[in-house]
């Protein structure tokens, strides 16, 4: 049980490290404006009408901008559920972590297959092959933050039963506190 308690810890901090380190390299102003100035010239790099170039413009700028103050809000949330992992106790401080990586890396993910596909149907119709990447690129990245997700879901779940069974324990006469511990130990017989 000890090597298991150690080894989900060392996987929750390597995730929320590589997070902390990931959403740092991403909080780079002069890389956000080369960002926005590479969609303007990659949409009217197309031979679509003006409205439909401003409308995708828009809505990738759109998707570019709030990622990048999602980065600011994920690193802080990644940065605060270190806590958590740490000691094993405040569950509830690792809920920022997972909602932000629930919008940033599934929600926002799905938006910009979405989007991609939007690009391909009506601005450049003849990359086909390059979607189908994206598309197999996007759905690792879908897989692994799920993942990654469900991991850190687990530890939360794990530390509100230890509160609550420490809670449930402290109400309990002395007697019946060994009771409930060896009804909950698992034994393993090799």
């Amino acid at each position: 049980m000890l090597n298991e308690l150690s080894y989900t810890k060392l996987k929750l901090l390597f995730i929320n490290v590589f997070a902390i380190l990931h959403s740092a390299t991403y909080l780079n102003v002069y890389r956000l404006y080369a960002d926005l100035k590479n969609v303007k010239a990659g949409v009217d790099g197309s031979n679509e009408e003006i409205w439909i170039r401003e409308i995708f413009t828009f809505l990738i700028s759109g998707l570019i901008v709030v990622r990048f103050f999602l980065c600011f809000v994920g690193l802080a949330s990644n940065i605060v559920a270190i806590y958590p992992i740490l000691t094993n106790s405040q569950a509830e401080m690792l809920m920022p972590t997972i909602i932000v990586q629930a919008i940033d890396n599934v929600i926002l993910n799905l938006y910009e297959i979405i989007l991609g596909y939007g690009s391909l149907c009506y601005l450049y119709p003849d990359s086909t092959a390059i979607f189908i990447f994206f598309l197999f690129k996007m759905g690792v990245k879908i897989g692994c933050s799920i993942s990654a997700l469900n991991i850190y879901s687990d530890q939360h779940n794990h530390l509100a039963t230890l509160v609550t069974f420490n809670e449930e324990s402290h109400s309990l006469g002395p007697d019946s506190v060994d009771e409930v511990e060896l009804a909950n130990q698992n034994f393993y017989v090799s």
